[in-house]
């Protein structure tokens, strides 16, 4: 393929460019570009190597130039909360479960799909559940010959 003449900006742009890059990341992309253009390297897997990348990313990365040019490769992309879940709708479901609890992770799907609009699988549920840090809460077993008369008569005669 013909870099030089498929990266449109010059080396003197991309150089001065990689130069005000404050992310490592945005660094290494350009660098990328700049191995690319000068010649330096003849396929996108040698210049993946040379800022330390395997080639699926080398690849990744010249699609991402390809499809959006050089604006759409230094572009961060914007992440909310966990997952697809803002901070305000992770609270809300915090509230959810203190006032009613769920007894499944269906339960808290069918929540955040009425309630959120967002749908989730029951494996993904229970990766937001492990970091989220939600348990499910079960009472202590309890014997099933008691007497709940005997209990109140001991309760109110316990400290007299």
């Amino acid at each position: 393929m013909k870099y030089e003449k498929l990266i449109s900006e010059s080396l003197e742009q991309l150089e001065t460019l990689q130069k005000k890059q404050r992310l490592v990341r945005d660094e290494k992309r350009i660098r990328f570009l700049i191995y690319l253009k000068s010649g330096q390297a003849k396929t996108q897997q040698e210049a993946g190597a040379e800022v330390g990348w395997k080639l699926r990313q080398s690849q990744k990365m010249w699609q991402l130039y390809r499809e959006k040019g050089l604006s759409g490769v230094l572009v961060k992309e914007d992440r909310r909360g966990f997952g697809k879940l803002s901070s305000r709708q992770i609270g809300q479901l915090n509230n959810y479960l203190e006032e009613f609890g769920a007894h499944s992770l269906s339960e808290i799907q069918q929540y955040l799909r009425e309630t959120c609009g967002v749908e989730y699988t029951i494996g993904g549920l229970s990766d937001l559940c492990i970091r989220l840090r939600i348990k499910l809460k079960t009472v202590r077993p309890s014997n099933y010959r008691k007497d709940e008369a005997e209990i109140v008569e001991y309760k109110k005669t316990f400290l007299a």
